[in-house]
């Protein structure tokens, strides 16, 4: 009768065991899974603040113009900014990226181009600019690469587009060039709107005194 006892006794005591190791398991599996969790989520708040892909109704937040989705062959001369309230706005050229600054108030925290290859986003201080006889929105004619190595394969293997190495100053003067004529034709516009308002009222003003 001990003996039985004991057994049951022993028996009693593996099951409880064994139920307390299938429970640690179990927690030790729940706290994997929670840790995962945690670190997607950690992940996909990285992505939040990071580049942003354009929607349909975006335009260029400097020339009012169509900005090209990523699937359009334009798409690749696409360029984005972060302003310091954490707006993204995109634009259709390079050029507008830079003369944004001349004509508004603006402080951008991050800027992109794409990946001439790749399409990827890439940040635009740190982007490779080349010069070439490419078609892009408002007629710049820059591509970007994520790096010198891509952008020296696509200047050998395009000699037909007469690629060569460019910098940002560079761009950065021929938008400004652009921008100056702009503002000029702007002027002159509106010194002729004022010229024909002033014609106006002169032409009431005699017709009133003829009467």
């Amino acid at each position: 009768m001990k003996k039985l006892f004991a057994i049951m006794l022993a028996l009693f005591l593996m099951i409880i065991v064994s139920g307390c190791g299938d429970e640690a398991t179990e927690n030790e599996q729940k706290e994997g899974q929670e840790t995962a969790a945690t670190e997607v989520n950690h992940d996909d708040d990285d992505h939040a603040d990071g580049p942003h892909e354009p929607g349909a109704d975006d335009v260029c937040a400097f020339c009012n113009m169509k900005v090209y989705p990523e699937a359009d062959p334009m798409g690749v001369f696409t360029a984005q900014a972060k302003t310091k309230d954490g707006e993204y706005v995109f634009f259709d050229d390079s050029g507008c990226l830079l003369n944004i600054n001349r004509r508004d108030d603006v402080e951008f925290e991050e800027k992109w181009v794409r990946d001439y290859i790749t399409s990827e986003w890439v940040e635009a201080d740190s982007a490779i600019p080349v010069k070439a006889d490419l078609k892009t929105p408002m007629k710049y004619g820059y591509a970007f690469f994520k790096d010198s190595e891509s952008a020296e394969k696509f200047i050998s293997e395009n000699s037909d587009k007469n690629p060569a190495n460019a910098t940002w100053e560079q761009i950065d003067q021929i938008a400004n060039e652009r921008y100056m004529k702009m503002k000029m034709n702007s002027d002159s516009m509106d010194m002729d709107k004022d010229k024909n308002k002033d014609s106006e009222m002169d032409g009431e003003s005699e017709e009133e005194s003829g009467h």
